[in-house]
């Protein structure tokens, strides 16, 4: 694994797979896919509710 830093002096956070496409793109592939998950279960627990309530 390549570096540019070559120092780890005032170094506050060091990203592992920055440089890396593939795994920013199943990062970010995974977290839309939870926040995709996330909002179904609301609108199915929400037009749940609102039928009960009728």
């Amino acid at each position: 694994m390549g570096t540019s830093i070559t120092s780890w002096e005032n170094v506050t956070a060091y990203f592992t797979f920055a440089d890396n496409p593939v795994a920013l793109v199943l990062f970010s592939l995974g977290v839309a896919g939870i926040v995709a998950g996330l909002i179904h279960f609301i609108v199915k627990h929400e037009k749940k509710a609102f039928e009960h309530h009728k």
